[in-house]
């Protein structure tokens, strides 16, 4: 029971998601996130605390359109202890001019702002809601190269009013 109920919300939430997803993407961004589309090889290196050891983490993560308005990102973590896959929606937000909200697999969701589109580089900052209420704030920045077939990116977690790089990768589409 407590499973159906669980598949139940996660259908409402993809159907709410889709109902309100814009889907007039300006052709500029549309183009610039047409350029994630594919299947990517990933390394990077993640901290779960500001003290915390890095720890090498790698896989492949894939996005694909669904709706023609949403981007649905499928990934594969995989770390010395670890193996992690988790389905990501994230839907356009013209108010924000980017991502306006994502929801994953894992139970997290969360909301984008301040998103800059700059060439091939998008920089966020996002609120993210964990399945047992706690909110965090952290900011990314994702630096493509031209014909975005790699990307290096950083991403840092706020805590305590302290700014800190929590993951540092890159990824090459196959």
């Amino acid at each position: 029971m407590k499973k159906r109920f669980i598949l139940g919300i996660g259908l409402l939430v993809l159907s709410i998601g889709v109902a309100h997803a814009d889907k007039q993407i300006p052709d500029a961004i549309k183009a610039k996130m047409n350029g994630y589309v594919g299947v990517w090889e990933f390394s990077e290196e993640v901290l779960d605390t500001p003290d915390s050891e890095p720890v090498e983490v790698s896989g492949e993560w894939s996005a694909r359109w669904i709706f023609d308005h949403l981007i649905e990102w499928r990934a594969t973590f995989i770390s010395a202890d670890s193996t992690v896959t988790t389905v990501e929606y994230e839907g356009y937000d013209k108010q924000n001019n980017g991502y306006g909200y994502w929801f994953a697999s894992s139970g997290y969701r969360g909301n984008y702002y301040d998103v800059v589109w700059d060439a091939n580089t998008t920089s966020s900052q996002d609120k993210t809601f964990a399945p047992d209420g706690t909110v965090t704030r952290g900011r990314c920045n994702w630096a493509y190269n031209k014909d975005f077939t790699r990307v290096d990116y950083t991403c840092e977690s706020l805590t305590n009013g302290v700014w800190w790089t929590a993951r540092r990768g890159s990824a090459k589409k196959k």
